[in-house]
C-alpha cells in the first residue's frame, strides 16, 4: 500500500509549523527521507511506499499531491478552541464535515473533500475519505510571525509522532 504523511502548515508562523516538525520527525525515527516534491506526481510513489512530505498547501494543490497514495496522513495544527493547548486529535476525513463555505481565505479554492470528489470525477487515483486520517494539535499561536512552536506544542509534538508511526503500523 503507498502511503503518504504530509506535515502541512507553514514554519514561519509559529505553531502553525507543527504539521512540518512532527513530518521531520517522523522521517528521522522511521528513516524515511523528507521527499518535498516541487511538482504534483512529480515522482510516481513506488508500490508498499512511504513517502513523508511537507507542504504550505491546502485544496485542489494539496488533492494533487495525494495522486497515486491508497492511504494519507495529514499532520497539521488545528484552532478549535474546543481542547486545550497541544492537544492530539486524530480522525479521518471521512467524519470531518465538509465546511464549505468560510474555510478559505480565497475565492479561488475549495475544500479538500470538494477538491477530492473533483479529482476522482476527473479519474485520480485518489484515496478514499476513509484512508485519509488527520493527527491534528490544537494550537492557538498559528498567525505569529516565528520559527519556533510554543513550549505547549513543542511537547506535543512527540505524541503526534506516536499517532502517525502506529497509523503507519496498520
Amino acid at each position: 500500500m503507498r502511503k503518504l504523511i504530509a506535515g502541512l502548515g507553514n514554519p514561519i508562523l509559529g505553531d502553525d509549523g507543527v504539521g512540518w516538525r512532527v513530518a521531520e520527525e517522523v522521517s528521522r525515527q522511521t528513516g524515511t527521507p523528507l521527499g518535498d516534491s516541487q511538482l504534483p506526481s512529480q515522482t510516481t510513489p513506488e508500490p508498499d511506499s512511504v513517502s513523508i512530505e511537507r507542504f504550505a498547501l491546502s485544496g485542489i494543490a494539496l488533492m494533487e499531491r495525494m495522486v497515486g497514495y491508497e492511504q494519507v496522513i495529514l499532520i497539521d495544527s488545528l484552532n478549535t478552541g474546543k481542547y486545550e493547548q497541544g492537544k492530539v486529535v486524530v480522525f479521518t476525513l471521512d467524519s470531518l464535515a465538509d465546511l464549505i463555505y468560510g474555510h478559505t481565505s480565497s475565492a479561488h479554492d475549495v475544500s479538500l473533500k470538494n477538491a477530492l470528489v473533483l479529482g476522482r470525477q476527473m479519474g485520480a487515483s485518489l484515496p478514499a475519505d476513509e484512508n485519509v486520517f488527520v493527527v491534528a494539535i490544537e494550537a492557538e499561536h498559528v498567525y505569529d510571525f516565528k520559527e519556533y512552536l510554543s513550549p505547549a506544542i513543542a511537547a506535543s509534538v512527540h505524541v503526534a509522532v506516536d499517532h502517525v508511526i502506529k497509523l503507519l503500523e496498520k
